[in-house]
């Protein structure tokens, strides 16, 4: 039986490590094994970072240790020099020189770049120097001023009215109020100016930068801290190969990396999959095709969660960031493919986020499908991609599956979700939102299958050891991103006059942006008071997540020793009431979390030492929502006639634990002949992002011994 992940959403996807630590000499190197055999060919060579960027954009430590060190960088640098000096090599490229200015690299460090080409909405600024580390054999990257030029047309005639017509616009921003300038002694007009878009044209110090034989490299990135930095619009773009790459890569990801700046200003707060999946579907609206290779890795690694950005970062068969890519991509087109452009558009200027905003925007456009119904439909399309069943709704109308180019020869795929690479890159439970491809291939006929899933998401707090080192067990409100934890029970007071709450106190909570609340309920989960003591606070940071706005006073900051804390509960008294612990993140960068122990209320004897977690409830358990799950099975039968072959599709979905009559008889009939095939998926609620246990039997009918 598969058991449940716990899923590590502290550590920062591999491909960008080095962004965790900015001034580091040295970036981390991957393992050899994992990536000697990547095929470039078959999944390409980009990787984006826009995710995790965002993340330390909202990450208080993080700005705090970036301006320290940019303040030391500054210490060391004369700015009254009359002459920045540059690569002689980079100047002779170019016969345009709009001036030279300090901008920020990936790392958060000044650099010299010069202005290389102006157009109607783009200045293109071009770094002094290009080259890789010392020691490095490879040449320097070339960039010429007919390549800038051509960047800057395509920028102003298609990629900046496509983005920009479709998205929305861009916030002004003129480099007059910008903090830089005050922070490393620069003059306070240094960055004022137009408004038009930045671009940073620069050898991009990612992996492969530090090391050649790394398969990957970034190809560009928005930053909302060099935005903040600046007060400029700006996007960062790589110098890997422009000879070849320039049209092929390098004006996809601009466009890509425009919409992401645009999103940033018009929903700052959108999860991360459907801002990614706006990014890549505006390559496909620029003109630029689909990208063959991200798509491939999903297909071949299709046990992806939808919802939950990169949760496979730490799996053991490797990272699987880029088959997110290639999900959002497919989920964005099927939209558009069944919806239309203007549904894309009207999701992408939504205000609400993530699911809700979808099904804002079905309802909105009288579409008579949720969220829930468009998933299963999209996620049977990745499997059969054909207009031969449903009436059109499992098939995609902009793209083939089968027809995607697995090589530089052009190759084509020749099959959609590849069942064999489902195996072999398996993990445990079922994602949310995701897919859990099988093929029923038995040397007997199926008979029936079984199902075993879990009732109720538990709690996610744990029974750990003391943090700070004791041998004592306490609760531990667990980690993630957006989460929302809770630690529930009940206390009677119906026979008291007053009562009290006590509990050990340990906080390490991203102060002002993570916060733990205690709150008590009197109408069974329905509502939620929050409780406040003197060591409680209200004041979220004015950008913060909107949940945790929603739920202050509660815990924030930094212990250094355990502290113990009461509320008094007088005014329940009198009835019986849920106390709630409830842990709650935003969508970027988290400490270790909320620790407490000892829980008491004295006037009713109820305590907890801390080494468990059983006669506690999650907010699943105390609402009465059973976890979700829902079974496709797609059976494929070729039939033949005079005329020839042709193959014969049925779909049918069920909930695995309430199969009706008709569903059982569909199903036995299903099985009779044919290819069998079954997709397993979570349907999880809005809050919830990590996968469920499930396991499934499958029994089969003996052929009889005496017959042939």
């Amino acid at each position: 039986m598969k058991t449940k992940k716990i899923v590590s959403l502290l550590t920062m996807v591999i491909f960008a490590l080095s962004v965790l630590i900015p001034f580091a000499a040295n970036v981390a190197k991957v393992e050899a094994d994992f990536y000697s055999n990547w095929n470039v060919e078959r999944y390409g060579d980009r990787i984006d970072i826009d995710s995790q960027l965002d993340q330390l954009s909202k990450d208080a430590s993080f700005l705090k240790q970036a301006e320290k060190k940019l303040k030391e960088q500054a210490s060391q640098i004369n700015f009254d020099e009359s002459e920045i000096s540059g690569d002689p090599t980079t100047a002779s490229s170019f016969t345009y020189d709009g001036g030279t200015k300090y901008f920020l690299n990936r790392n958060l460090k000044l650099k010299t770049f010069t202005l290389r080409s102006v157009g109607e909405n783009i200045e293109i600024w071009v770094a002094n120097s290009l080259a890789f580390p010392i020691g490095d054999p490879r040449p320097i990257p070339v960039i010429t001023q007919q390549q800038v030029d051509k960047l800057r047309d395509e920028f102003d005639n298609n990629i900046y009215p496509v983005d920009t017509e479709f998205f929305g616009t861009p916030d002004i921003h003129d480099g007059s109020r910008a903090p830089l300038p005050g922070i490393v002694g620069l003059p306070a007009d240094y960055y004022t100016g137009s408004d038009k878009v930045i671009m940073l044209v620069d050898n991009i110090i990612d992996d492969n930068y530090n090391d050649p034989t790394y398969p990957f490299f970034v190809a560009g990135f928005f930053w909302q801290t060099l935005e903040n930095y600046i007060d400029r619009n700006i996007i960062t773009i790589d110098t890997n190969n422009w000879e070849t790459r320039l049209e092929n890569t390098f004006f996809g990801t601009t466009i890509h990396e425009l919409q992401h700046l645009i999103h940033a200003d018009n929903d700052s707060a959108e999860e991360s999959w459907i801002n990614e999946g706006m990014s890549t579907f505006a390559e496909y609206l620029g003109g630029y095709g689909h990208d063959d290779r991200s798509i491939n890795f999903y297909l071949d690694h299709p046990e992806n969660s939808l919802v939950n950005w990169d949760e496979h970062r730490e799996a053991a068969t490797g990272p699987e960031t880029i088959a997110d890519y290639g999900q959002v991509y497919l989920f964005t087109l099927y939209m558009n493919d069944k919806f239309g452009q203007e549904f894309i558009r009207d999701l992408a200027l939504n205000e609400a986020q993530g699911i809700d905003s979808i099904n804002a925007v079905l309802e909105a456009n009288r579409i008579n499908l949720d969220f829930a119904g468009l998933y299963q439909n999209f996620i049977t399309a990745l499997a059969l991609d054909t207009d031969k069943v449903g009436n059109g709704v499992y098939d995609f109308d902009s793209i083939d599956l089968r027809d995607l180019a697995v090589d530089n020869e052009g190759t084509k795929r020749g099959i959609t979700v590849n069942y064999e690479k489902a195996v072999a890159y398996d993990k445990e439970g079922v994602p949310a939102w995701g897919g859990d491809f099988k093929v029923l291939d038995f040397k007997d006929k199926i008979r029936s299958i079984s199902f075993d899933g879990v009732d109720f998401l538990s709690t996610p707090w744990e029974s750990v050891a003391d943090p700070l080192g004791t041998d004592n067990q306490v609760l531990w409100g667990n980690e993630g991103d957006e989460a929302d934890n809770a630690l529930i029970f009940e206390a009677d007071l119906s026979n008291v006059e007053k009562a009290t709450l006590e509990f050990d106190n340990f906080i390490d909570i991203e102060e002002q942006w993570d916060f733990g609340v205690v709150q008590a309920s009197i109408d069974g989960g329905k509502t939620w008071v929050s409780l406040a003591n003197e060591n409680t606070r209200s004041d979220v940071v004015e950008e913060g997540y909107p949940k945790i706005k929603e739920n202050v006073p509660g815990f924030t900051g930094y212990y250094e020793d355990w502290q113990k804390e009461t509320f008094d509960l007088t005014e329940y008294a009198g009835q019986k009431i849920l106390i709630s612990f409830r842990y709650l993140t935003d969508w970027g960068y988290n400490d270790t979390g909320w620790y407490i122990d000892n829980i008491k209320i004295p006037e009713i004897g109820f305590v907890n030492d801390g080494s468990s977690t059983d006669e506690f409830k999650s907010m699943a358990e105390v609402a009465g929502e059973y976890v979700n799950y829902t079974v496709t099975f797609i059976n494929e039968k070729e039939i033949g006639n005079k005329k020839g072959n042709k193959i014969d599709y049925k779909v049918i979905t069920v909930d695995p634990f309430n199969v009706t009559e008709e569903d059982a008889l569909t199903l036995r009939q299903l099985f009779q002949n044919g290819k069998n095939y079954m997709i397993i998926s979570y349907a999880a609620t809005i809050d919830d992002k990590s996968p469920v246990e499930f396991s499934y039997e499958v029994n089969l009918k003996k052929a009889n011994p005496k017959k042939k």
